[in-house]
């Protein structure tokens, strides 16, 4: 490798440094929130445990012929808790691998920067007095701004890698808000029941968990913009446990009908966030061009300079 690409590479260094610092801090709020979930899915599982074992509330529920539909709803709950875990969970661990495979890139980064140290002293003893002064401001221009040039390209790398992952999860959210609308339409109109019920939260749980993980995902992109304005995110309106209570318990079309339109609602700002992650994209996609290009005139005209002597 030439001494020209082993500098190029150890240009990376600082960006993947600052990506640490930010994976580090993600990986400290993932590990609490997984441990989080874990006590809400073992709470969850005793009540169940609790309905089954002939608790007073059981005993109360089958005096009132509610047993049946209460334990069904309490599963569900810890379905529900089951897989906030273990989505959570799978999304700390796709962390702490990229922070081991970053860490991996930033050691062989270190000793490729130590190497070029030593041989850019060797080159500087080698060509002293051999630049003019006037060639040795131009080359010290040019190296200073091959050097930014460098570390926007790897700023801009990084932050397509979170576009990519990020578009990915909020199509998914919109995957199951589509299937959550469908069962929420059936169940307006055909009075479909705990199992039309189910199946529409279950959806609705899988849009909310998605988007705890698009959330993360977001706070990395935005740590990672480099000159992108006009990124705007919009939240979700929250369906809260209330509505569900009543839309599960009283069965009312009116209810039923708030829930989907809530669910639209949602779907619509998923479709508007996606439009604005592609327009973030295409603009890094554009700036990443125009680094590329502005890298290969500075290689370019120092390549000149260094025949020149």
């Amino acid at each position: 490798m030439c001494l020209i690409e082993l500098r190029d590479r150890v240009l990376m260094l600082p960006s993947l440094e600052k990506r640490m610092t930010f994976l580090q801090k993600e990986i400290k709020e993932a590990k609490s929130e997984v441990s989080n979930l874990l006590r809400q899915y073992e709470r969850e599982k005793r009540d169940v445990e609790q309905m089954k074992n002939g608790s007073l509330s059981a005993f109360m529920f089958k005096l009132i012929g509610k047993y049946e539909d209460k334990l069904e709803k309490e599963q569900q709950e810890e379905l529900n808790a089951k897989l906030a875990y273990d989505r959570a969970s799978v999304h700390l661990e796709s962390l702490i691998s990229e922070r081991e495979e970053l860490h991996s890139r930033i050691d062989a980064l270190k000793a490729e920067e130590k190497q070029y140290r030593a041989e850019l002293d060797d080159r500087r003893r080698e060509i002293s007095g051999k630049l003019s002064e006037l060639n040795g401001v131009r080359y010290a221009e040019l190296e200073n701004e091959r050097n930014a040039i460098v570390s926007q390209i790897t700023e801009i790398e990084e932050a397509l890698k979170i576009v990519v992952r990020a578009k990915g999860t909020a199509y998914k959210i919109e995957e199951s808000l589509d299937s959550a609308e469908g069962w929420a339409t059936w169940d307006m109109f055909t009075r479909g029941g705990i199992i039309t019920h189910i199946a529409k939260y279950s959806h609705i749980d899988e849009a909310e968990e998605n988007f705890d993980i698009l959330s993360h995902e977001l706070r990395e992109l935005k740590a990672e913009l480099v000159g992108i304005e006009g990124l705007r995110i919009e939240g979700f309106t929250e369906i809260s446990s209330g509505q569900r209570a009543v839309d599960f318990w009283l069965d009312n079309i009116f209810t039923s009908w708030a829930v989907r339109d809530k669910i639209q609602d949602n779907a619509q700002k998923i479709s508007e966030l996606i439009k604005d992650i592609e327009r973030v994209e295409t603009a890094l996609k554009s700036k990443l061009s125009d680094k590329e290009r502005e890298f290969v005139k500075n290689k370019k005209a120092e390549e000149e300079l260094l025949l020149s002597v």
